[in-house]
């Protein structure tokens, strides 16, 4: 079973730390599936959003979905760049040449201007909204496709109360939906250490995402 990861730095791994990793360890638990990660750190749910629809192109049987934190701004980096060919690793770095955040170390013209347009302009309710918008998507998208798939909200549901942003401007709550596909254990919850790359350097939490990953699988597996 081909499985496809999309996510910020939550779902990437560190050489210095091989075998600790979620990731990792799902490949330890079955020779049965084939882990293919579009997730880079710093990106934001826009850019999760992408990774999904350029990562089905690689016809994943799985899709693990882990969400990011609103207020990381989308910048281009390097618009000559294209992908080769539609292998995951083309795309994967594809998506890191074309495009920055302002999570990284950008030119400090283009971070003040960031940061002067969120604090006297942007309205920070609308820019969760949109955030909302990119999740509901993505997992809307899984389901009309039949295409299984598990979540973690990430860093979405640990910076703020999603429920009253979406009370607060009147929409329907569509999470709720697909609320069976949401995973147990948000590893925001569990770290932000520089390193290793991932943040969390517990051996527990990563097994146990892990497993609860391995749970939704073995249902489609076997």
């Amino acid at each position: 079973m081909k499985v496809l990861i999309c996510g910020d730095s939550y779902c990437i791994t560190d050489p210095d730390y091989v075998g600790l990793h979620w990731s990792e360890k799902m490949l330890a638990q079955s020779a049965d599936i084939e882990i293919c990660n579009l997730a880079h750190g710093g990106c934001s749910n826009a850019m999760i959003l992408l990774q999904l629809l350029q990562g089905i192109k690689t016809q994943p049987q799985f899709v693990i979905l882990s969400f990011t934190t609103h207020g990381r701004y989308e910048l281009d980096k390097d618009a000559s760049v294209f992908p080769q060919d539609f292998s995951i690793e083309e795309i994967a770095d594809y998506q890191k040449k074309r495009y920055t955040t302002n999570n990284y170390d950008i030119d400090k013209k283009q971070l003040d201007m960031i940061n002067q347009w969120q604090l006297l302009a942007a309205s920070d309710n609308f820019e969760k909204l949109k955030n909302y918008f990119y999740i509901s998507f993505c997992l809307m998208y899984l389901k009309i496709n039949n295409i299984p798939f598990c979540y973690s909200l990430g860093g979405f549901e640990h910076k703020q109360d999603y429920t009253t942003l979406i009370n607060g401007n009147y929409v329907e709550n569509l999470l709720v939906e697909h609320q069976t596909n949401e995973l147990a254990i948000n590893l925001w919850y569990h770290g932000n250490k520089q390193r290793p790359f991932f943040h969390v350097d517990n051996d527990n939490v990563h097994t146990l995402f892990a497993n609860a990953c391995m749970k939704f699988i073995d249902k489609k597996l076997y």
